[in-house]
């Protein structure tokens, strides 16, 4: 196994399982409550607020190891995670951090814009923000209590208090149209945002003016990681299904995994998947060191999410018809593995990153 893991993070992976195994088929609610009573509903968050402020490589082993136990729902084992509002103070942490943390207030990311061409910003109009404009795959949006909206203030630079910033938005504000919300593959559902001059307190500025890039970016590449670990673990959830599967007795007499095409590809998922599996532990660890990893991070979501649906892939074509019949395990995570290697950036999209990484900030150790 790829692991060389310290004994303490052995440790809590194998206490960690071992809860899962015994409470995963408990309705998800009881399974919050009681994953909050373990300790572990809040492992991510904060000390000062109440959590554990666990290391990203137990965050990667958390994560991993879910997926593995075939449990889709991660938020209702190891809770919300603080992301963007991760520091802030005031209002901003009694109205927005605290209730999120504590699973009263649900939050959402607007990012991506409708159109290129016609970016969201935020005017000045005395000490308040005025916002227009649209995003597009805002994920859970409609769900939401407030979103994080990334835009420009002042993007005619009329004042010194210009640039890039990320803005809590309530969603019931006072001019935002949500559209009808539409389904991804694996059943996550996204809505199109438009904010009509939408009036919202400057104290709303999650950090400093000018900042917003760097933190969306950060928000983005804790996504990639969760991504790579959740992927891992579903590939190794794969093989644990298709294992089973291939050592029941089969019609031919005996059992598949006697046949020789059926072992030659057996063993490329197993070989696949350790590989996946040491990408993912190499970039946890560079994550605990501090060093600056996004190109280590782009890395092991491309490689992780493409590995991951290959081995998938594979599951389901050694099951058979009955592996894309929907309710079978198989079936739900292929469409999640799918639409993994698009979320959170597609592949050749982060491909050219990690090239412009290189060539223009000389960066990363890949």
């Amino acid at each position: 196994m790829p692991d060389n893991l310290s004994p303490s993070i052995l440790k809590f992976r194998e206490e960690f399982s071992d809860f899962l195994m015994n409470n995963r088929q408990l309705p998800e609610e009881e399974l919050r409550k009681l994953s909050l009573r373990e300790g572990y509903y809040r492992m991510s968050q904060p000390v000062g607020l109440g959590g554990q402020g666990a290391s990203p490589m137990q965050m990667v082993v958390a994560r991993e190891t879910i997926a593995k136990l075939g449990v889709l729902s991660p938020t209702s084992v190891i809770g919300p995670e603080p992301g963007l509002l991760s520091e802030v103070e005031g209002s901003l942490k009694a109205d927005y951090l605290i209730p999120l943390l504590e699973g009263e207030k649900k939050a959402s990311f607007a990012f991506t814009e409708s159109k290129s061409d016609s970016p969201t910003v935020a005017d000045w109009d005395g000490d308040d923000l005025v916002v227009s404009g649209r995003k597009s795959y805002v994920s859970g949006g409609h769900l939401s209590d407030f979103m994080s909206v990334v835009l420009t203030v002042d993007s005619k630079k009329t004042t010194d208090k210009n640039g890039p910033a990320v803005v809590i938005v309530d969603s019931d504000s006072k001019g935002i149209e949500m559209g009808e919300p539409f389904y991804s593959l694996d059943g996550s559902s996204h809505v199109e945002v438009e904010f009509k001059s939408v009036k919202v307190d400057a104290k709303n500025v999650i950090g400093e003016i000018g900042q917003g890039i760097p933190r969306a970016l950060g928000n983005i590449m804790q996504e990639r990681i969760e991504q790579a670990a959740t992927s891992v673990g579903l590939a190794l959830y794969a093989l644990d299904v298709v294992t089973s599967h291939l050592k029941k007795p089969h019609r031919s007499g005996g059992t598949l995994s006697d046949l020789e095409g059926v072992r030659l590809r057996y063993s490329d998922m197993r070989i696949n998947s350790f590989a996946a599996r040491s990408v993912l532990y190499r970039v946890g660890r560079l994550l605990d060191s501090g060093d600056e990893a996004i190109n280590e991070v782009t890395t092991a979501k491309i490689f992780c999410t493409e590995t991951a649906s290959s081995v998938v892939d594979t599951a389901v074509q050694l099951v058979g018809g009955q592996a894309l019949i929907k309710g079978h395990p198989l079936e739900e995570i292929y469409r999640k593995m799918r639409s993994m290697r698009i979320a959170g950036g597609a592949s050749d999209v982060l491909r050219l990153n990690l090239s412009k990484g290189v060539f223009e900030f000389d960066s990363g150790t890949v």
